[in-house]
């Protein structure tokens, strides 16, 4: 079940049954909607119009569209742009416009073979992917996929990267690295 509440009043907004499944993933808001997604045991992805009210179901014309492949157990989605990204625990990306709930692509790889805890996050134009090998994957946003590079810290990592003042933060086992420009041309 997944329910929205007035954060002011704690008045019940709208209720659906949801997708069936853990939902570990982090809500997503923007471009008009809350997309909630779970990877296990079925992988689920709904996205709700905000403004919605009442007992929603597949009916409701406040479901702006479903996916049901491509969600991850834990990392979260993430949305950029006009596109809504989907990644599964094994690094493949799904994109897809977030208003329309239209596949761009489904199923991209990255160029190894990864696991990942941590969910993407974006830097500019750019998602980045960190997998629990410690290597972060640089993807060029938008609807063609592209590894732009891959950079790692040689240590296994499991939280997601923080990024604040134009630098990005990567939590490794044993090490906390701090990225960013030294200021120097």
């Amino acid at each position: 079940m997944i329910i929205s509440y007035d954060p002011k009043t704690g008045q019940e907004l709208w209720r659906t049954k949801g997708h069936a499944s853990n939902a570990i993933a982090t809500p997503v808001v923007g471009r008009g909607l809350v997309v909630v997604s779970a990877g296990f045991p079925l992988k689920r992805t709904l996205a709700i119009k905000l403004g919605a009210s009442g007992e929603l179901d597949s009916l409701n014309a406040n479901i702006a569209w479903r996916y049901n492949k491509g969600s991850a157990y834990v990392p979260s989605p993430i949305l950029l742009g006009d596109y809504f990204y989907l990644m599964t625990d094994r690094g493949q990306l799904t994109c897809v416009e977030a208003k329309s709930g239209k596949m761009i692509y489904e199923g991209a790889r990255l160029p190894v073979p990864a696991t990942f805890t941590a969910s993407p996050v974006a830097y500019g134009d750019k998602l980045l992917l960190t997998s629990e090998d410690g290597d972060t994957f640089v993807i060029k946003a938008g609807p063609t996929h592209e590894v732009l590079a891959t950079n790692s810290v040689e240590e296994p990592v499991f939280a997601s990267p923080a990024i604040a003042n134009g630098m990005i933060f990567i939590r490794g086992e044993k090490n906390l690295y701090c990225i960013g420009n030294s200021g120097t041309n």
